[in-house]
């Protein structure tokens, strides 16, 4: 992964919401007064929000590879590619974005 990849993954809003949720949960679990009520308040603060953000992200790379295989098709299309060849790119584009989104998630 690029360094600016990185740090403009650990900018995001996303991942300083999660991680502002993580800092939270473990105060809870550290400071609460009720110890069943902070376990509890502390473990939904640590897991959902990283299950959220993992589930945007595969989302979101998702869309990015659909996107690229839609790009990449009509770029065979303007080329003059035969009819069976824009189907399989088409198919190609549709497992490459589901697995990208199986992965994930």
């Amino acid at each position: 992964m690029k360094k600016d990849s990185l740090f403009s993954k650990l900018t995001s809003r996303k991942f300083i919401i999660s991680a502002l949720s993580a800092i939270a949960g473990i105060c809870a679990l550290l400071f609460g007064e009720s110890h069943v009520v902070s376990t509890i308040m502390g473990a939904m603060m640590v897991i959902v929000p990283s299950v959220v953000y993992c589930i945007m992200e595969g989302r979101i790379d998702a869309e990015s590879a659909k996107s690229i295989g839609s790009a990449i098709t009509d770029a065979a299309q303007k080329l003059g590619a035969d009819e069976q060849t824009i189907k399989t790119l088409e198919k190609v584009g549709d497992v490459a974005a589901s697995l990208v989104s199986e992965t994930q998630t």
